[in-house]
């Protein structure tokens, strides 16, 4: 069984170690898996670990059990301790029960996750957060690159076939494009894809992921959601992108996307793979027929159904 491995650094800091002095404070930081990039910080007293709604740090991993592990802080050290899990937990590759942690110890748990158990100051803190977090992000654009979304994609849609909840994707790409790059230059052309995402950012729920796929085109994760309100919140997007003329250069340029939605519970074999290709047909159909339109995914009138 692969697992999820949270790191430390194995530097001695033990002058900074001790909680009373108030000087540092205690993380863990998850460097892969589902939620990656993200900081948790430890309480004084017990941080739960699982997949459980309740966990302090909540991670939708398979091998996790809802309530996974524990670090808890005892006159003054941290300790990881497994809380009765089905497949274990380790501390630099080794099975443990109850564990002393050090800067740079790795935690394993589950079947990819990896998370880093370290101390940071304010400042630390506060860099360490836009380190982790330029790395997930399209440098263009702002919102989550593709590396962030294949990882979240395949976290989200375990978790949906394994609590039977449902899980959609939305692929939309910017019409005629090429046109843009090649009518008005590349600058303009990486001024609609800013401008895009700074408006679709604006309208997606805290709990969605929107990211940059590749070139002009985006993806969005939609949890706990159905075909029927995937394709509603596409046409929102639509709407908004094509609402209001893009201003560049004291110029107006029109501006319409294409998309596609695709339901996890309508595919034959569920999976990550198969969504992204049935989201990705969708897109092409609306292509296909006219542009500027929303189709959504489904097997049984291949390829596509009209919204």
């Amino acid at each position: 069984m692969s697992k999820t491995t949270v790191v430390l650094d194995s530097d001695d800091l033990s002058h900074v170690q001790k909680r009373e002095q108030g000087t540092k404070r205690a993380f863990v930081v998850v460097l892969a898996g589902d939620r990656m990039g993200e900081m948790f910080p430890l309480n004084d007293g017990r941080t739960s670990i699982g997949r459980g709604l309740h966990a302090d740090v909540r991670i939708n991993d398979e091998g996790i059990s809802r309530s996974h592990a524990q670090v808890e802080f005892d006159e003054g050290d941290y300790f990881l301790s497994d809380a009765g899990s089905t497949n274990g937990t380790f501390a630099n590759g080794e099975r443990v029960d109850r564990y002393p942690l050090q800067e740079g110890d790795k935690i394993q748990i589950g079947a990819s996750s990896v998370l880093r158990f370290t101390y940071h100051d304010d400042i630390d803190e506060d860099f360490q957060r836009s380190l982790y977090e330029s790395a997930l992000r399209d440098r263009l654009t702002g919102v989550f690159n593709r590396g962030y979304f294949n990882n979240r994609l395949e976290s989200d849609v375990a978790f949906a076939l394994r609590h039977g909840k449902p899980l959609s994707l939305v692929i939309f790409d910017v019409d005629f494009f090429k046109r843009v790059n090649d009518e008005l230059g590349h600058p303009a052309g990486d001024a609609v894809l800013r401008d895009l995402a700074e408006r679709v950012q604006g309208t997606t729920r805290s709990e969605d992921i929107f990211a940059r796929y590749g070139g002009e085109e985006f993806v969005l994760i939609c949890r706990d959601v159905d075909a029927l309100r995937a394709s509603r919140a596409a046409h929102r997007i639509k709407e908004l992108v094509g609402g209001t003329p893009i201003k560049i250069a004291g110029r107006d340029v029109e501006v319409t996307v294409s998309l596609g939605v695709a339901d996890l519970s309508m595919l034959l074999e569920p999976s990550a793979t198969a969504l992204v290709e049935a989201a990705d047909a969708a897109l092409y159909m609306a292509k296909r027929n006219g542009r500027d339109r929303v189709e959504i995914y489904d097997p049984e009138s291949e390829p596509t159904r009209l919204v």
